[in-house]
């Protein structure tokens, strides 16, 4: 239990000294510099980064990519599926009987596949959305309707832009 401590405390000192260092850069801003300094924050993003801090600590790298909602939600599930692995795993310990141990048994493990499965895709989500942080979503498809009033009839237009 005091590796976990440990571990959980080197991670939050990384990510508190990271933030100061970057809070730290610069003594003097102008409005001029900030404002190309936050479109650049937000458009360059390290997807080893962000991987990294999603292993690192459930929901981290999706709350380095400024995406509050998957990473509260990430943290949660990861966090519900590691209490529950412990519940499962302290339920087989105080059981008598084997059939109720193997039934603890399977659902610890497979609580744990999930959560491993969740982690790893919790990694993959960080990784690509650091990716596609620069990503221009303007939409290309368009589709109209229109009533031509003269010969009654109603029109559809789809226009793809490229």
């Amino acid at each position: 239990m005091s590796h976990i401590k440990f571990i959980i405390l080197i991670v939050i000192l990384l990510v508190c000294t990271e933030m100061y260092a970057a809070d730290n850069e610069h003594d003097t801003i102008s409005p001029d510099s900030l404002q190309q300094s936050e479109q650049v924050a937000n458009a360059v993003r390290s997807p080893r980064r962000a991987m990294v801090y999603s292993l690192m600590f459930p929901g981290l790298g999706q709350l380095y990519n400024r995406d509050y909602f998957k990473s509260v939600l990430f943290f949660g599930t990861e966090f519900g599926l590691l209490a529950n692995s412990i519940y499962l795993n302290q339920k087989r310990q105080e059981s008598a009987d084997a059939a109720e141990r193997e039934f603890y048994i399977n659902n610890r493990n497979l609580s744990t596949w999930w959560l491993i499965g969740v982690a790893i895709y919790s990694a993959m989500d960080a990784y690509v959305d650091a990716h596609m942080a620069d990503f221009d979503e303007s939409p290309n498809l368009n589709l109209q309707m229109f009533y031509d009033d003269e010969y009654s009839k109603l029109y559809l237009s789809l226009t793809y832009n490229f």
